[in-house]
């Protein structure tokens, strides 16, 4: 605390959204996590009950509030006191849109019904068939191909609505994407995400884009089929017609970093801007740009420096350059300046920081442009054939 300072509560009245990192510990150990020093520490009552306050406090009108570990569900009884808080604080009629990140190991019938009952978006990562499945966490496909039944069958509205399952494409597992993506549709899963590893994958050569592009080329025809005959899509990148530039887009935003309207709170009760920066689980390959990360600590929560820190964010986010100026940015692909999908992308700026050795705020890896490539032109390829004429 420093000495004479009076400290006073940030202005949140447009805090969006809150992720609450409530355990580093993990049940699993996923091959490109990116959280690579997780220890076994868990969130205490008293931070997230702050946490909490500040959320409450928003004017927005459905604010979001997000699980994450570590797995969070070893901390379910933590969850269970946040909800019950929320509901026994909050001002009438104001509703917390719920979340949570799990790896799905510990769901059981009376953990769906109560997430079910609280109506918390579930998303479950999981890379699909066993093949793949195992290349992420060896030994966990069998639990989880049981808890998709277990899902239908426990609540079949939880499960359609507000399951979603969540596909990490690596070069190791490219091959069996379409296969997985076939195996959720098989199982009554009705939205699949996929997203690139943001680890380094030092795995993926130049040529594995048209591997890549096969794989989203059978996806793009199953979700025509599906589309025919039921008049929907599980596939998450093909769901909205109308997809939305990155927030702050005047610097030609990478993400909505430079905003300060969603926070991160660690373990510890450190703030960051995103998951992605919190450094209580993770740490940077030694470089020059995952040394500037460090300006973008925001505190803890009773720190007396936080307010200032949220109003100086911005400029800090945009001296470090990896978060903007997109217009700019590489990979061996091609350049970003002129691409057709240059204000749809959208890469994990982070990532820039896991390339070994790299110093160019502007090289992106390759891994995640060219998933982005795929995804877009399927994407884009997917509404030309279903409007109507």
């Amino acid at each position: 605390m420093l000495t004479g300072v009076v400290w006073q509560k940030p202005r949140v009245d447009s805090l969006r959204a809150l992720d609450v990192v409530l355990t580093t510990a993990c049940n699993s150990n996923c091959t490109y996590c990116y959280q690579n020093a997780r220890g076994n520490c868990s969130m205490d009552w008293g931070t997230l009950r702050a946490g909490l306050d500040l959320l409450l406090q928003s004017e927005e009108e459905v604010p979001s509030l997000t699980f994450y570990g570590g797995e969070p569900l070893l901390e379910l009884p933590l969850i269970k006191r946040a909800i019950r808080y929320i509901q026994s604080t909050r001002s009438h009629g104001k509703k917390i849109a719920l979340h949570i990140i799990t790896n799905g190991l510990l769901l059981n019938r009376d953990t769906i019904a109560f997430l079910a009952r609280h109506r918390v978006e579930t998303q479950i990562s999981f890379d699909g068939v066993e093949a793949a499945q195992n290349l992420r966490a060896p030994g966990t496909f069998d639990r989880l191909d049981r808890l998709l039944v277990e899902l239908r069958e426990s609540d079949e509205h939880f499960f359609n609505d507000l399951c979603s399952f969540a596909i990490t494409v690596s070069s190791r597992n490219v091959c069996h994407l379409a296969e997985s993506f076939a195996y959720f549709l098989e199982r009554g899963a009705r939205n699949i995400a996929v997203s690139p590893v943001v680890t380094h994958d030092p795995g993926w050569r130049l040529d594995s884009i048209e591997a890549l592009a096969g794989q989203v080329a059978a996806v793009l025809q199953m979700s025509h089929n599906l589309y025919r005959l039921t008049g929907e899509t599980a596939f998450a990148p093909f769901q909205n017609d109308t997809p939305n530039a990155p927030p702050g887009n005047s610097h030609g935003a990478m993400c909505g970093a430079q905003n300060t309207d969603e926070l991160a709170v660690a373990v510890d009760g450190q703030f960051s801007r995103c998951v992605m920066l919190i450094g209580s689980y993770q740490t940077f390959p030694n470089g020059v740009l995952s040394r500037e990360l460090d300006h973008l600590r925001l505190g803890n929560l009773r720190d007396p420096e936080l307010g200032r820190r949220l109003d100086q964010h911005a400029a800090a986010v945009r001296a470090i350059g990896i978060f903007d100026n997109k217009q700019d940015k590489y990979s061996s692909y091609r350049t970003c300046d002129g691409c057709r999908f240059l204000h749809q992308c959208s890469i994990c700026p982070i990532s820039i920081c896991h390339i070994p050795g790299n110093t160019d705020p502007n090289r992106v890896p390759d891994i995640q442009c060219a998933t982005n490539l795929a995804l877009l032109a399927a994407r884009e390829s997917f509404f030309e054939q279903v409007q109507p004429a």
